[in-house]
C-alpha cells in the first residue's frame, strides 16, 4: 500500500536525519487569500528535521482517513449515464425535505439578498464545475436532505480555496482543528480542506454526527455546524430549551448563525420555485468523468502537463489542495484528471 511505502520511507529519513544539526531555527511565513487564490509560502523554509516531522504527521493522519473513509477513484457520470440523468437542479429539487420551514419570516431578507446578486446562479454554475454535481449526489447517497448540499453555496459561493477571517477554509469552511479531527490534515504542501472530494466526505461525517446529536432537527444541525455544537447547547440550556426546528429562533444564537440558516432556506426555496422569483437557473456543463491517479511520485504540475493535453492552470483548478503546484513530497501524490488524460498519465508513468 502507498501508506506503508511512504511510512517506511519516512522512517529511513528520520534515522538519517538524526545526524543533521537542529540548531538552525526556521521561519515559516504564509499568506492566505480569500476568493479562490492559493496559499503561498515564503522561500524561508523549515529545517530538514522539521520537514520530516511535518510529513510524518500528515501520513499518520491519512492512515485513519484511508482506512475509515474510501475516496472514490472516479467522479462524475459516464456519457451513457449523462443522457439518462436529470439536470443537477432537478436532482436537488427532488431531494429537498425541509419545505415546512421555508416560509419562516427570518429568511425573507435572505431571498432578497440572493435575488439582488446579478448573475449569481450563472457564477455558481461556472464555479461548481466539475465538483458540485458530485457533491449533490454524494449527499443524496448518504441519505441526507439535499438542503445540506447548499451549505458550500452559503459558506463560500463554491470557491474551493476560500478562507474566512476566522481561518475556516475550503468549500465546507472547516477550522483547522475540526478538519484534523475529521481526517483533513494540512502542511505547507497540502491543505486537505481545499480538496472538494475529501472535504465533502468529512463534512457529511460531521453533519451525520450533529444529526444524531440533535435528533435530526436539521435547522439545529445547521446552527451547530456554523457556531459549534457546544456553544449551541450552552445557549439553549440558558434559555431553558431543548433545541428543535421549531424553537431554534427563540434561542439567542449569533446573528451570523441566523443568517446562515435563513440563507440555506432561502436558496432552497428559490431552487424549488425559480419561476416564482423570475430566476433562470443556469445549467452546469456536462460532467465528464474524472479519475484520481496515484502517481506514487513527487511531481510538479509542469511535469504532469508534459504527459497530458491539459494546461498547468487547469490541473491546478482540478487539484486545489496542492499549495505549490506539486504533489506532496511524501503523501498524498494523486492527481485528479479527466479520464482520457488520466489514461495518458498512467501510460507515461507505467502505472
Amino acid at each position: 500500500m502507498t501508506y506503508k511505502r511512504s511510512a517506511s520511507f519516512l522512517m529511513i529519513l528520520i534515522l538519517c536525519g538524526c545526524s543533521i544539526s537542529t540548531t538552525q531555527k526556521s521561519v515559516r511565513q504564509s499568506s492566505t487569500s480569500i476568493a479562490g487564490s492559493r496559499i503561498e509560502s515564503s522561500n524561508v523554509g523549515p529545517t530538514v528535521d522539521q520537514e520530516i516531522i511535518e510529513a510524518l504527521r500528515t501520513v499518520l493522519t491519512w492512515k485513519s482517513t484511508l482506512t475509515e473513509r474510501r475516496i472514490p477513484t472516479v467522479i462524475g457520470l459516464s456519457e451513457d449515464d449523462q443522457t439518462s440523468t436529470p439536470s443537477i437542479w432537478t436532482e436537488l429539487r427532488g431531494g429537498l425535505k425541509l419545505q415546512a420551514y421555508y416560509d419562516n419570516a427570518s429568511r425573507n431578507d435572505q431571498i432578497s439578498y440572493y435575488l439582488s446578486q446579478e448573475n449569481y446562479f450563472e457564477v455558481i454554475a461556472e464555479r461548481g464545475y466539475p465538483f458540485f454535481s458530485d457533491i449533490v449526489r454524494t449527499v443524496q447517497e448518504h441519505g441526507l436532505p439535499l438542503e445540506v448540499a447548499l451549505l458550500p453555496l452559503v459558506e463560500t459561493a463554491l470557491v474551493t480555496t476560500a478562507v474566512s477571517n476566522k481561518n475556516a477554509a475550503g468549500l465546507w469552511q472547516f477550522t483547522r482543528a475540526t478538519g484534523k479531527s475529521y481526517g483533513l490534515p494540512s502542511d505547507e504542501w497540502y491543505e486537505a480542506r481545499f480538496d472538494p472530494i475529501r472535504s465533502t466526505l468529512a463534512a457529511i461525517e460531521y453533519l451525520k454526527y450533529l444529526a444524531t446529536l440533535f435528533d435530526n432537527q436539521w435547522l439545529v444541525v445547521f446552527a451547530a455546524y456554523n457556531m459549534g455544537e457546544n456553544e449551541l447547547i450552552a445557549r439553549a440550556t440558558r434559555a431553558g430549551l431543548e433545541p428543535s426546528n421549531e424553537n431554534i429562533w427563540e434561542i439567542r444564537i449569533p446573528h451570523e448563525t441566523r443568517n446562515h440558516i435563513a440563507r440555506i432556506l432561502a436558496l432552497a426555496n428559490i431552487i424549488e420555485k425559480p419561476s416564482q422569483y423570475s430566476v433562470n437557473l443556469s445549467e452546469f456543463e456536462d460532467i465528464v468523468q474524472y479519475e484520481n491517479v496515484d502517481t506514487a511520485n513527487f511531481m510538479s504540475f509542469d511535469e504532469i502537463a508534459t504527459h497530458v493535453d491539459i494546461s498547468v492552470e487547469d490541473i491546478g483548478k482540478l487539484n486545489p489542495a496542492y499549495l505549490k503546484n506539486h504533489t506532496h513530497p511524501v503523501y498524498p501524490q494523486y492527481i485528479l484528471l479527466p479520464v482520457p488524460e488520466a489514461r495518458k498519465l498512467k501510460t507515461a508513468l507505467n502505472l
